[in-house]
């Protein structure tokens, strides 16, 4: 019998975690069906770091003796060039293999990764006395722009497995994409907000970092902060101001071209919904 891989690459800060945990919380279920989320319940819900250097043993035994196995890791969305290992190991064990990758437009990308620096290494930097490696909002969204790569990386992965299919979709449509690979089994895709890796509001963000480049607060209670912030994720956020979202699409325009051109994905912001006014009043009508 043939073996069936789904593989979710990332991107990052594009519902990863929520689809790991759905998968995670799923687990029994999935094995009832005949499909492997091998995972030990501990530490990240994802399941595949590292896999683009795994071997056909690595491979067989994460199939275990199902015939369809679900492998996610946000972070092997820029590893395609590094998984020739894992595409022998595929050919040896004739695994045929569904690469997805979720996407959302950048401005939110960089929102959620502003947040995410944040809430890893605030304590670092606190000690540094400077958050961000001294990078305001802006500088730290062009470094981002500079750092990313979206379609580079998704190529890599389409030339280490040129014979896998390879779908490329919204942060929306996770549960779309995913749902027919997961056919016959019964999963429940509620999660808790708070398993789902929620961001920080950026404009906490901003005032945490002012906080600790003034330098006139103490550690502690910039830590209290932080973790103050960490309960207020869903309120209205001033920081994600429309000019700023303009602002880091402008800066992003050359990786949407690049996808809209070689992948036919449009990932450009959604323009905002106008309505329409009403028509005006004659002269004298009451």
């Amino acid at each position: 019998m043939t073996r069936n891989l789904l593989l979710h690459i990332g991107m990052h800060k594009c519902g990863s975690t929520y689809l790991q945990q759905v998968l995670l919380r799923n687990q029994a279920r999935l094995e009832a069906a005949g499909i492997a989320y091998p995972h030990n319940g501990v530490g990240h819900p994802g399941n595949a770091e590292g896999i683009e250097s795994a071997n056909s043993g690595r491979l067989a035994a994460l199939f275990g003796p199902h015939d369809r196995l679900v492998l996610s890791y946000e972070d092997l969305i820029s590893q395609g060039a590094a998984a020739q290992p894992f595409a022998r190991a595929v050919t040896t064990l004739g695994v045929e293999v569904e690469i997805v990758a979720f996407i959302r437009p950048f401005s939110e990308i960089v929102f959620g990764d502003y947040s995410q620096v944040m809430k890893q290494h605030f304590r670092t930097f606190i000690a540094a006395g400077a958050a961000y490696g001294g990078k305001n909002f802006e500088r730290f969204a062009v470094a981002r722009s500079r750092q990313m790569n979206p379609r580079g990386w998704l190529r890599a992965w389409r030339r280490a497995l040129p014979a896998a299919r390879f779908t490329l979709a919204s942060h929306r449509a996770i549960r779309g994409t995913v749902e027919p690979f997961l056919a016959e089994a019964e999963i429940n895709w509620e999660v808790p907000r708070h398993l789902t890796n929620p961001s920080l509001r950026t404009e906490d963000c901003d005032r945490i970092a002012a906080t600790i480049t003034a330098g006139d607060v103490p550690g502690r209670r910039i830590v209290e902060r932080v973790k103050e912030a960490l309960h207020a994720p869903s309120t209205p956020d001033a920081g994600r101001t429309p000019e700023r979202q303009a602002w880091i699409e402008a800066v992003f325009e050359h990786h949407n071209t690049a996808l809209l051109k070689e992948f036919g994905y449009d990932n450009r912001l959604p323009a905002p919904a106008i309505s329409a006014l009403p028509e005006p009043m004659a002269e004298g009508a009451a």
